[in-house]
């Protein structure tokens, strides 16, 4: 029995139970993609249109604005199965169900007019934007980086700097207000600047617009503003980042189901099969606890969270474990991987070999902020009582 076995049983209802069940059936489908999406660097329109008819994308949105309303876990265990298929279909699926949780902080109308129907949103939450105070709301210009999806999205997320005429808005302490604002496709500029290492098929290109109209109640300034919708995760705001560590587990996942594949089937020095070496044995048992271990951290402290945001008040230090619990699923998905590919020597090294691929994937998707060193030292600060000073704890 897997870990993922487990987890399917352990958390969730019988609704939770067959979205994820649902991700694991359409996972040789999207895995058949993973060629095209390297190549085309992008997600193909077909699957993109499956992937949201399943409700994929749309897992973290409440129901009454259009979405699934699932669980946090199971949006996680979604994106860890279709991250185990191809991870950049899997990062698609994180960031669009990231995204959702800005559904919570503006009026519910203009919630369902930005994702009902299926729609999508990319973005960027960096205010280096510039919308200018007019009449009914914001004259919207700027370019921003990493808009992940991009090629998919019917929508926009743009954080800027807010301005009267010339003169920038600030509080009363000094600091520049901002504003997350909404942008419809079609008056954006997508730039192919996505041309990487790894996760080469999210299509997280720079994106840019020109002197756009952003009516008033069409954003929210991130962190400030209080959520408005009165669903428990729009309060609990480390759950929405464990999508990352899920989506790492599901590279690794891939990984080591991957290594056992290519050592069943390739001959060794002196003709022994490489699937009876110790040392390749030993490598891929070590893999496998690191991320099954890994896997009932996060998700062991995720839904005790989810469950203390179902009754009201959360822990700090609970809030600081799932923080600490998804980068360091992260970690141990990148440790696990560079394990396989450097044992299988040069059955890892073509460009072909999907160990080539797992090790661009984990490598690029760990460069997250997110889930990058700092989260360490503030879940470390926050775990030793101090204020974290970083957000989203």
């Amino acid at each position: 029995m897997t870990v993922a076995d487990q987890t399917i049983r352990r958390y969730g209802d019988a609704n939770a139970q067959q979205l994820i069940a649902k991700a694991i059936e359409m996972a040789p489908m999207i895995c058949g993609y993973s060629d095209q999406i390297e190549r085309d660097r992008r997600l193909p329109p077909e699957l993109v249109t499956q992937m949201r008819d399943a409700g994929f994308f749309h897992a973290l949105l409440p129901r009454d604005l259009g979405g699934l309303e699932a669980d946090p876990v199971t949006s996680a265990r979604i994106v860890e199965e279709v991250s185990k298929a191809d991870a950049s279909a899997g990062w698609c699926v994180m960031l669009a169900a990231q995204s959702c949780g800005f559904a919570g902080y503006m009026p519910a109308g203009v919630s369902r007019t930005i994702w009902g129907n299926g729609g999508i949103v990319a973005g960027t939450a960096r205010p280096i934007g510039r919308a200018v105070a007019v009449d009914g709301g914001f004259d919207v210009s700027g370019r921003w980086p990493f808009a992940s999806g991009s090629t998919h999205a019917t929508w926009f997320a743009a954080e800027c700097i807010l301005y009267d005429g010339d003169t920038k808005r600030v509080d009363e302490n000094g600091n520049d207000r901002t504003k997350m604002l909404f942008v419809p496709a079609s008056e954006v500029t997508i730039h192919d600047t996505w041309d990487t290492l790894g996760l080469r098929g999210t299509a997280s290109n720079d994106f840019s617009i020109e002197h756009a109209f952003v009516p008033e109640t069409r954003g929210f300034q991130v962190i400030v503003d209080k959520p408005t919708h009165p669903w428990p995760l729009y309060r609990t705001e480390p759950l929405a980042f464990i999508n990352h560590g899920a989506q790492s587990l599901g590279v690794a996942r891939s990984a080591i189901e991957s290594t056992i594949e290519i050592a069943a089937k390739k001959d060794g020095w002196g003709g022994v099969k490489v699937k009876d070496l110790p040392r390749l044995q030993s490598t891929v048992a070590e893999a496998s606890a690191l991320v099954g271990s890994a896997a009932n951290y996060l998700y062991e402290a995720s839904w005790a969270l989810w469950q203390q945001a179902l009754e009201g008040d959360t822990d700090p230090a609970l809030r600081a474990t799932v923080r600490l619990a998804t980068s360091h699923a992260t970690k141990s998905s990148v440790q696990a991987v560079d394990m396989l590919h450097a044992i299988l020597g040069t059955a890892s090294v073509m460009s072909s070999s999907p160990l080539s691929r797992n090790l661009r994937d984990i490598h690029t998707a760990s460069a997250h902020v997110m889930i990058g060193t700092m989260t360490f030292e503030a879940s470390g600060r926050a775990l030793m009582g101090m204020e974290p000073q970083f957000p989203f704890f």
